[in-house]
């Protein structure tokens, strides 16, 4: 038991604390400058680039995106956690593989990583984010699960046919990486990212029990659930700052003649598109 314990205290490494900040510049206004006229808010604009009819573009988008730099350092803390991992897999699968030591860890992960489980929880998440107009986090941040779950299926499903590792129990090649784990771990930044350490503890504490839950059934190595918590640590980071991106019509043709700078005469016109 202590063993078990020790497992499960590895996985919750990464944390997600994303920062977005924003500058302002200001020009005084002269007599030649021409005022801005304010810009209508509607839900449209308070979505920004969460809505439906970009849902398509910003699922490519955000599954580009997981290449950025910013995914560097995450990815090789992840990478190097996967593979130092690797070194316990046999003492792990030795410890889970003889018998049961928790069924109810094990069948309980099982059936909460089911794409029949997990299918309908993100469409009625979705749904019901799309109805709420008053609570901007959950609406947002029902539109970034679905956006993890469609992606993490992705990444992880190539992933798995390209490793072809075979399972601890022998019954495929599709080991690594852990797909529950990778899915509850994507869950869980999204939650922490919106809602804080709240919800993201216990977020990351269900899906480190995932992920031990799966060695449990001998379904997994230990390195495919720690690759696992690394991949959907990196596609919810992904999602949840892709998606807060500003849209670039937000400043498109907009005209602004402003005084020039250090000059007695002339003006400046600013252009954008």
């Amino acid at each position: 038991m202590r063993r078990l314990w020790l497992t499960a205290a590895m996985f919750p490494l990464l944390v997600s604390s994303p920062c977005v900040a924003l500058a302002q510049s200001d020009a005084p206004p002269g007599p030649e400058t021409a005022s801005e006229p304010p810009r209508p808010e509607g839900k449209a604009s308070a979505d920004g680039r969460r809505t439906n009819g970009r849902f398509l573009s910003n699922l490519g988008r955000n599954t580009v995106g997981l290449f950025s730099r910013d995914n560097l350092a995450p990815f090789l803390i992840g990478a190097g956690a996967t593979g130092a991992s690797a070194f316990f897999d046999d003492d792990c699968q030795r410890y889970f593989g003889p018998e049961r030591r928790a069924k109810w860890l094990g069948d309980g992960a099982d059936f909460l990583g089911r794409p029949y489980v997990l299918t309908p929880i993100a469409g009625a998440l979705y749904g019901l984010g799309r109805l709420s107009h008053d609570h901007p986090r959950f609406r947002n941040g029902t539109y970034d699960i679905a956006q993890v779950f469609l992606i993490n299926a992705v990444y992880t499903t190539a992933i798995k046919y390209a490793s072809h590792r075979l399972r601890p129990d022998g019954s495929n090649h599709l080991s690594f990486p852990s797909g529950h784990t990778s899915n509850a771990f994507a869950w869980a930044t999204v939650a922490n990212h919106y809602y804080g350490p709240k919800f993201g503890v216990p977020a990351y504490l269900l899906a480190s029990l995932i992920g031990v839950g799966r060695m449990e059934r001998n379904a997994h190595w230990l390195s495919d659930v720690v690759g696992g918590a690394t991949m959907g640590y990196l596609v919810g980071r992904t999602v949840v700052h892709k998606d807060s991106d500003l849209l670039p019509e937000a400043h498109a043709h907009e005209l602004r003649i402003l005084p020039a700078p250090g000059a007695t005469l002339g003006v400046l016109v600013s252009f954008d598109w």
